[in-house]
Formats: structure tokens, C-alpha cells, sequence
């Protein structure tokens, strides 16, 4: 785990020629002897913790508490303190753990160990080691919500060869997170592993991460969006519990502060790459580390080496699932800002790099489209929905066409893709934008695509979609491809709704949904067949989604018949949570041709590490984006 550079919070200590060594300080008295409880300065570890949560799992209180202040009580005042040292990471993480070796009663449940932080230059000279008794005069200090002792003035080891503090016992989830802040700085064992109960459950975000710090999250099971199962309405009112993820969620930590490690111990001691990839939901064995926090995040620094962890890792799905009944088949992917740069020619096309939102360099953009391609060439699709696709027009040197182009060179004469070009410069005024993909040997297009540019009210919050018909034989169909706008930032026209569980814009998106049914209606008579797809930026339960059902699209996501993989359907991973911002919904004439759903994983469950524009890359198809593809099988009268 990484910690911000600290070098200007301690004092230069003076090694002496004799241990211990003391640093010269006239208004302390002497260090004074080991186990002398009753000396001016003397306190004990419990003593010096910050005040802990209340024993409770009321959620209102959390949240409260979440705003408090967390300062010890003994804030900047210097104190003598005697322990045994748990772990040494001195060279590591500039300090070291110290444990009391008698766990009294305390009311308050204040944790039993302290980190004590002394970054010295002179840590190969130092003998400190796990199960010695030491006595250090030192500074109380908070730093990030972790209670420690920092500028340490004194140091000597009362004894060595004493028995280390058994390790605390935890089992996730906790009934409360006063549980482990009570275990702050302490030993703990969490037993759970290898029987699917303990499995990694995120693997990056801010502040975190494999590729930041070399951490990944362990919980005793994947957790979902709560508007991914729930309504807003029914979690405001209380009507359904929401599991508390801070009760389920412990950061393993690789045992190093260094930041963007060269060498990630997990899966195995080969170390991380792209043919030995940690993923979401694979298992994980017991863990014997320290407890240490930072930020509001409760870490395993493990009392091992981090590569002797035993970590399970799943097989990856080489192909999405698809019904052998169907004789159709629609991909539908966001494909992560595919932005070409501005090729001048066919021959000169490493040009306008870095791009707005997209590759930096061209050999990123050669990356980026190796790995869409290997995904949707995969995925066999008829048709091929895309969005995040940049709004350059559909000229020769466009972004649709370089990636039709590329994709085609992998296709056989028969399975070649065309685009849909509608009669317009560029699609909005968006940098980016949706586009559809065809195989003109399956499938027709009829009629010019209609082009959905929604009102002034909010056009410039959310992306023109696209409504095209289709004939198969004699069969025909209308797919409607659509971009919602995201949740990342408030919108001009709602105020910021950082505290809804449906985010930023929701009002923008439920508009949307709401105009898209309108057009559709306006376009399509009812018997008609239609399918809705597309990043909506919604979760399942969430009212652009309502909008929609109640209007008669049905989310496929939700009909169990046609989940053949008979897992949970998700495509994007948010920091520990998933849930499906990517749908299919069918109107009542398209239902009965579904016959399967699947979103393949092989972006939201893959570390960032994997993207295009890292050095793990290769050109496979994980983490070709950051959403999941869904594939849809239809069974059409040809």
C-alpha cells in the first residue's frame, strides 16, 4: 500500500554506540524501566487509540459518524509506551507494529496495537523483529484516520523471544465497522478461503488498486448496485435492506508502500500479467496480517510474504453463450472511447495523437483496435451495436471506418460488415457517439436510419440515438441504439444528487428514455418488432429502465428463461459494486424471437492493468473496454 511521502514529519534520531539508542531531548525524563506502568509519560496503547464506533449497525449513525472528528485524545502529546512488536516494515512501510501482551477489558473496545512510523535511514542497523518487547517515547499522531506514534525520541528493548499476541479472529461481514476499527494495528486471521467464502471482489479505484499499490479487495461475496436490484423508492423508505458493503470489503495489501509496483505477487509468485490475471470473483485462502487503515479503508498487511497467499483463480469464458436456436445474433458494446486520431491517408494514420478522450499514441490505438477486434470478431455478431465510437463523420479515414476496416480483415468474404451511414455530417455535437455495424450477406438495411436528436431541453446532455429497420428473409425488425448520459457529472438542469442511489443526471436520462419510446412509437407500428439496446448508464431498476418497461419493453436482463449461463447478468464493475449499465429490452412482437441473453465477461471482472494502454497489454479481448458486450440470439422466420 502506498503512503504519501512523509519524510518531513520526523526528527533525525542519533544512533549511539550502545543499545538502546536515545536521541537527546532536555524536557523528557529518562525512558525510565521496562515495565514500569507508573512512570510521568507512561500509557498504554488502548490509551492512546482515537474513540471508536458505537456498537451499532444503525446506518444514519455511520453515516454521521463518517463527518466526525477522529483525533486522538492524546493528539501531539508525547508518550512512553511498551509492546511487543508484531511485524517489522521498516524498510516497506517505514515503521513497525507493536501490540500489547496482555488484552485488558476496555469499554470502549480500543484497539490493542499501534503502527509506529520511523522512516529511519538507518533501518539495517536496527535489530527490531517480531516478538521482542520494546519501550518507545514517541509522538501521539493521526494521519489519514490512523491512530500511530511517530518521531520516536527513545527505544529499547526490554526482551526478546516473547510470545507474539495471538491473532484476532475475523469473519466477514462484521456485524459492525466497530469491529475492526476496535482491531486497528492489531493481529488478526481471516479464516475464510478456497470454499467460497472469501473472494476478491474489486480490483481498483481511487486511492486503490493492483496497478497503484497492489491491493485488491476480499469480501464473502460480489456485490451489486442496490438500483441494480432494488427501486430508489423502496431504499429510501426502507422497504428493502441494503447490505452494507464497509462491513464486507478488507483491502489485501502486497506488503510494500511503493507505488505502481514493478512486480504484483497475486495470483501466484509468478506474478500478475495478462496470462496469469487476478479477476473479480476469484477465491481466496486465510490471511494472517496486521490491521492497518488508511483513508476510511480497513487493509491486510500480510505477516508473510503477500505471494504465499493462496488465491483460486476461475477460468475465463472463451466465447459468449448463444442458443443454438438462434439464426441471428446482435453485439451490443461500449467500446471505450475508440478515438482514431486524424489519419491524413491509409498509409499515413499515426496522426493526431494524443486524441481528446482516447488513445495517447498511436501504438496505444494499434492496441485499442487489436483487442475490439479480437472481441467482436469473437462475439460473430450480424449486427454489432457500438457506443463511445468518436463523432468524426463516416468519411474513409473516420473512427467507424478504421474499425470497420480492421474488423473485416479477420472476416471471412461472407461475414464482411458494413455501416450504417445516416444523412448527416457527424451524428450531434457530441465527441462521441453511437454507431451500428451489418453483415449486408445476412441482413438488410431498409429504409434511411431515423435519427432521434432529443429536445433543447437537454440535447447537450445526451447523444442522438439511432432507430434502423432490418430485413432478414421475410422478416424485419427496428433496433434502436442508444447512449444515455453518464453519472459522472451533475447536469445543468438538476441539482447534484451525489446522495440518490440513482447519481448524477437521472432526470436527463428517465427525459430520454422516455422521448426514445415516444419516437419509437411515432416510427414503428406496435406489431412491429423492436429492440432497445445499448449503455443507458442506468442500473436495472432504475426509472429510465421503469420508463421503458412501462411503456412495454421488457428488459432481457430479467426474463431467467433466456440466461443460459444461469449466473447474475452484469457489465460494469464501479468500486466493489456490480450491476448492468449496457441493456436489451424487446418490445412485445421481439420478445417471443429471444432466445438468449449473455453478457460476456471479459472487461468488467479484468484489471485496468490489462487496457490498451498499459504494459501488460495484449491483443486478446480482455479488457478491450470497460463494459462487458451483451449478445443477443434471435430466432427469425428467414
Amino acid at each position: 500500500m502506498i503512503t504519501p511521502n512523509r519524510s518531513l514529519l520526523f526528527l533525525l534520531v542519533f544512533i549511539f554506540s550502545s543499545f538502546p539508542y536515545l536521541a537527546q531531548a532536555q524536557d523528557f525524563i529518562n525512558l525510565g524501566a521496562c515495565g514500569d506502568t507508573h512512570s510521568q509519560h507512561y500509557y498504554s496503547i488502548t490509551e492512546i487509540q482515537g474513540p471508536s464506533y458505537p456498537n451499532t449497525s444503525n446506518k444514519k449513525f455511520i453515516k454521521t459518524f463518517k463527518n466526525e472528528n477522529w483525533a486522538s485524545p492524546l493528539l501531539d502529546q508525547w508518550v512512553v509506551v511498551e509492546g511487543i512488536v508484531t511485524l517489522n516494515k521498516i524498510k516497506e512501510y517505514q515503521g513497525f507494529w507493536l501490540q500489547q501482551a496482555q488484552v485488558a477489558s476496555h469499554q470502549n473496545k480500543a484497539s490493542h496495537g499501534i503502527f509506529i512510523f520511523h522512516p529511519s535511514s538507518s533501518y539495517k542497523k536496527l535489530s527490531i523483529k517480531p516478538g521482542q518487547h520494546i519501550r518507545v517515547l514517541a509522538q501521539v499522531a493521526e494521519y489519514h484516520g490512523l491512530t500511530e506514534l511517530k518521531r520516536v525520541k527513545a527505544l529499547t528493548v526490554c526482551a526478546n523471544d516473547v510470545p507474539i499476541p495471538k491473532a484476532k479472529i475475523i469473519t466477514l461481514p462484521v456485524n459492525s465497522v466497530s469491529e475492526l476499527e476496535a482491531l486497528e494495528g492489531m493481529r488478526v486471521l481471516l479464516k475464510q478461503g478456497l470454499k467460497k467464502e472469501l473472494i476478491v471482489s474489486d480490483l481498483f479505484g481511487i486511492g486503490y488498486g493492483l496497478g497503484n499499490h497492489g491491493q485488491f479487495a476480499v469480501s464473502s461475496q460480489l456485490h451489486y448496485q442496490p438500483t441494480e436490484l432494488y427501486k430508489a423508492e423502496d431504499i429510501h423508505s426502507g422497504n428493502v435492506l441494503v447490505a452494507d458493503k464497509a462491513l464486507d470489503y478488507l483491502l489485501v495489501d502486497d506488503g510494500y508502500s511503493e507505488r505502481s509496483p514493478e512486480y504484483i505477487p497475486f495470483p501466484t509468485r509468478n506474478g500478475f500479467s495478462a496470462d496469469n490475471p487476478l479477476r473479480i470473483g476469484d477465491e481466496v485462502g486465510p490471511i494472517s496480517a496486521i490491521l492497518h487503515s488508511y483513508k476510511g479503508r480497513y487493509i491486510l498487511i500480510p505477516e508473510g510474504p503477500a505471494s504465499d497467499i493462496q488465491i483460486k483463480t476461475k477460468p475465463r469464458s472463451n466465447q459468449p453463450v448463444v442458443s443454438h436456436q438462434a439464426n441471428l445474433v446482435i453485439g451490443i458494446m461500449n467500446i471505450e472511447n475508440y478515438f482514431n486520431g486524424d489519419p491524413k491517408s491509409l498509409e499515413n494514420k499515426d496522426v493526431g495523437f494524443p486524441t481528446s478522450r482516447g488513445a495517447r499514441t498511436y501504438f496505444q490505438f494499434v492496441m485499442q483496435t487489436q483487442k475490439l477486434v479480437t472481441a467482436l470478431s469473437t462475439i460473430d455478431a450480424d449486427v454489432i451495436a457500438l457506443t463511445e465510437l468518436e463523432n468524426d463523420g463516416y468519411g474513409e479515414y473516420s473512427a467507424i471506418a478504421d474499425l470497420t476496416r480492421a474488423l473485416n480483415q479477420t472476416m471471412p468474404a461472407d461475414k464482411q460488415y458494413r455501416y450504417i451511414v445516416p444523412n448527416l455530417k457527424q451524428l450531434g455535437v457530441d465527441e462521441i457517439s453511437v454507431g451500428i455495424l451489418y453483415r449486408n450477406k445476412k441482413l438488410m438495411p431498409r429504409g434511411q436510419v431515423h435519427v432521434l436528436n432529443y429536445s433543447k431541453q437537454f440535447r447537450h446532455q445526451t447523444r442522438p440515438s439511432l432507430l434502423q429497420r432490418f430485413e432478414v428473409g421475410g422478416s424485419s425488425f427496428y433496433l434502436a441504439v442508444n447512449h444515455f448520459k453518464s453519472k459522472g457529472r451533475p447536469c445543468n438542469s438538476e441539482p447534484e444528487a451525489s446522495n440518490s442511489p440513482q447519481g448524477n443526471c437521472n432526470a436527463v436520462r428517465t427525459m430520454a428514455a422516455q422521448a426514445l419510446s415516444n419516437f419509437i412509437s411515432k416510427k414503428v407500428e406496435h406489431t412491429v418488432p423492436v429492440l432497445i439496446v445499448g449503455d443507458l448508464n442506468a442500473y436495472s431498476q432504475e426509472d429510465p429502465l421503469l420508463v421503458l418497461e412501462k411503456e412495454g419493453f421488457k428488459n432481457l436482463n430479467s426474463v431467467p428463461e433466456i440466461n443460459l449461463r444461469e449466473a447474475p447478468i452484469f457489465s460494469y464493475s464501479f468500486q466493489g459494486y456490480l450491476g448492468s449499465l449496457d441493456h436489451a429490452l424487446a418490445n412485445g412482437a421481439m420478445l417471443p424471437l429471444i432466445r438468449s441473453i449473455d453478457s460476456w465477461s471479459i472487461n468488467s471482472v479484468e484489471d485496468i492493468l490489462l487496457k490498451y494502454d498499459s504494459d501488460y497489454a495484449k491483443p486478446d479481448a480482455y479488457r478491450s473496454s470497460d463494459h462487458d458486450p451483451l449478445v443477443i440470439g434471435i430466432e427469425l422466420n428467414e
